[in-house]
């Protein structure tokens, strides 16, 4: 069977497979790693494939319909998210018109949490896939080529007449090392000079090393609506292998940047990966994001082995907030984090977040006083996106703080993201404003441009890269159309006594299906504010 593997055009370039997507202001475009790996799987299985990206390549619809009707596949899975839910609904229909017998599989976070509404909303997609859909799709084809039922087909959701069908959960992959590397899949069909990740050094290639993350955060996408809170690896060997493969084979590729949510959630395997990468010779450098319990061994292994940049959630400076949120840290071991990075020369960017409950003005100035103090190479201040699927989303749901669920109206007309939440005392223009405000608060302060200076001048390498970053940005200033957020026109919430105090946040998807497969992820939750330990 011939399938086509399609990241759809939405807003220019959009960058669809990040945790938050959107078209970010540093010009990020990540990999298709997802459809990517699906790709894989079905070569393996002897189908014919071919993978198009629109946002990277620039590709319009009517391109894309084109370049489909050339193909002419059996078969299309589109990846669909949040924001470009509706968007990417209309285009299943023109796909679906230029090519009628062919199947439509939409895949995705978004429609994993919300394939009912999916279905039911536009009749020219013929499938769901939920959750990890790596085998998912190649089993739909081979149904399909042998006139199977595909009610024996896990993880799926199809219409039957006028009702709307669930198949059974598809269990989480556990031995990754039987997916087939992805890097050849973009060596054939991707241009990694349309790909950009501001941390790392151009041109670079997305690979995943493990998928799911032991911690419980509330608002984190991948890990509450798709790949769980356990952290399952490839062996180092396997991904030492492709890291090999990436420098024999692609000659451009100055960096690898792995996408784990947690790449040394286990200890032991962050230090045979860096062993391993020492011993095999690898020269590329590497980024990876981490969160702040990492020790100070494991940090210092995979720095020696090529880290030279890492992502880490600080997401606020309120311990309170950390609580809520369920991030299973404090501020204590956040700058113990940085100061050890800062100890062995590793960069550090900063995430920061704002709008979790609880959240204050004063707050949300504590968070910036914490950037201030912590000092990363660089950082980012967002508001809380409460995706489909997430206990966030449920949680604002729920108590009524959802401004809008409008999808489309989830980014700017220029494709930023735009906070959605209205919560006491704090309007979604509230958080939007101090975001912009903290993050220009941070990087044109002038210990920032001082550091950066000194950086250029005594790394060369990074002070390009940083500078590359800050013109990206300055372009993206000075052309987007820059129209006023209109405001949604909620009604200002008086915040009661209690709103500073402890809560307990809804569970995310995987957490609810988790918790009767794993006792003591099910007592952790229980209590509110606990996160697995890692190993």
């Amino acid at each position: 069977m011939k399938i086509q593997f399609i990241n759809p055009p939405y807003l220019g370039r959009f960058s669809r497979a990040q945790r938050s997507p959107g078209v970010i202001k540093s010009g990020t475009m990540y990999y298709p790693y997802w459809l990517a790996h699906a790709a894989a799987v079905a070569e393996q299985r002897g189908h014919e494939i071919d993978l198009v990206d629109c946002p990277a390549s620039r590709k319009s619809e009517a391109e894309l319909l084109r370049h489909v009707q050339q193909f002419s596949p059996d078969m299309m899975v589109i990846e669909s998210v949040t924001a470009s839910w509706n968007a990417d609904c209309q285009v299943a229909v023109h796909l679906k018109q230029v090519l009628p017998m062919a199947k439509i599989v939409m895949v995705g976070t978004h429609v994993t949490a919300m394939w009912r509404e999916t279905l039911a909303q536009q009749a020219a997609i013929d499938y769901i896939a939920i959750g990890e859909y790596d085998y998912t799709i190649s089993d739909i084809a081979d149904a399909l080529e042998r006139n199977r039922d595909l009610q024996d087909i896990v993880g799926m959701a199809y219409r039957n007449g006028s009702a709307l069908v669930q198949t059974a959960e598809r269990p989480l992959i556990e031995n990754l090392d039987e997916l087939p590397w992805i890097a050849p899949i973009y060596k054939r069909f991707l241009n990694p000079f349309d790909y950009y990740f501001n941390l790392s050094y151009q041109p670079m290639v997305m690979l995943i090393a493990g998928r799911g993350c032991n911690a419980v955060c509330f608002y984190c996408v991948y890990p509450q609506v798709v790949h769980g809170h356990r952290y399952r690896h490839c062996t180092p060997d396997y991904i030492v292998a492709e890291m090999l493969w990436v420098q024999e084979n692609m000659p451009d590729i100055r960096e690898i940047t792995f996408e784990d949510d947690n790449f040394a959630a286990d200890r032991s395997f962050a230090r045979r990966f860096a062993e391993l990468v020492q011993e095999k010779k690898v020269r590329l450098p590497f980024f990876a994001n981490l969160r702040t319990n990492v020790d100070f061994d494991t940090l210092k292994a995979l720095r020696e082995a090529g880290l030279r940049n890492t992502a880490v959630g600080f997401e606020s400076g309120d311990d309170m907030i950390l609580r809520n949120m369920r991030k299973g840290q404090n501020r204590h071991m956040q700058k113990k984090f940085v100061a050890d990075a800062h100890r062995l020369g590793l960069l550090v960017h900063g995430c920061f977040m704002v709008g979790f409950p609880g959240e204050t003005r004063d707050t949300m100035e504590a968070t910036l006083r914490l950037a201030k103090e912590i000092k990363p190479d660089s950082a980012q201040f967002y508001p809380v996106m409460p995706y489909p699927g997430t206990g966030a989303y449920a949680y604002y749901k729920r108590e009524g703080y959802l401004a809008h669920e409008d999808f489309d109206k989830w980014l700017t007309d220029e494709g930023g993201h735009r906070c959605v939440i209205n919560l006491p005392d704090l309007r979604p223009q509230d958080i939007d404003e101090f975001c912009e405000r903290a993050f220009r608060a941070f990087h044109f302060s002038p210990w920032y441009l001082f550091y950066k200076l000194r950086q250029a001048l005594l790394s060369p390498k990074e002070g390009w890269r940083s500078l590359v970053a800050g013109l990206k940005f300055l372009r993206y200033t000075l052309t987007n159309k820059r129209k006023a957020i209109k405001s949604f026109g909620v009604k200002k919430l008086t915040a009661p006594d209690s709103w500073h105090d402890p809560i307990r946040v809804p569970m995310g998807r995987m957490e609810r299906l988790m918790k009767g497969l794993d006792p003591s992820l099910a007592a952790q939750l229980e209590e509110g504010d606990a996160v697995p330990s890692d190993s």
